[in-house]
């Protein structure tokens, strides 16, 4: 097995994953697993380290989204926090809601 083929493949899949995210729809949970399963074949056997993937996929992230891993997830968790939706308009009742 060649050592850079397996880190671009690795690469490729990440990238699919990624931008997927980026472009609003929620990768797969078949592809992720098979990702994280893909990168610890190649831990297993040698070929890669932990860390070298860690730094692979903060790279890969950053290419696509501008930003690292820990900065998009905290940006995500305060947009949640910042919302504010009135659910004070389905308070009442349906039926009583719905006399126009």
């Amino acid at each position: 097995m060649d050592r850079d083929i397996f880190i671009a493949e690795i690469e490729k899949r990440l990238l699919i994953i990624f931008k997927s995210a980026r472009d609003g729809y929620k990768p797969s949970p078949t592809d992720k697993n098979r990702l994280e399963g893909f990168m610890q074949a190649g831990v297993f056997l040698g070929v890669v380290e932990n860390a070298e993937m860690s730094a692979l996929m903060e790279r890969t992230h950053f290419t696509v989204f501008g930003k690292s891993i820990a900065e998009r997830k905290a940006e995500r968790s305060m947009k949640w926090s910042d919302e504010a939706i009135d659910y004070s308009p389905f308070e009442s009742p349906t039926f009583e809601r719905k006399s126009v």
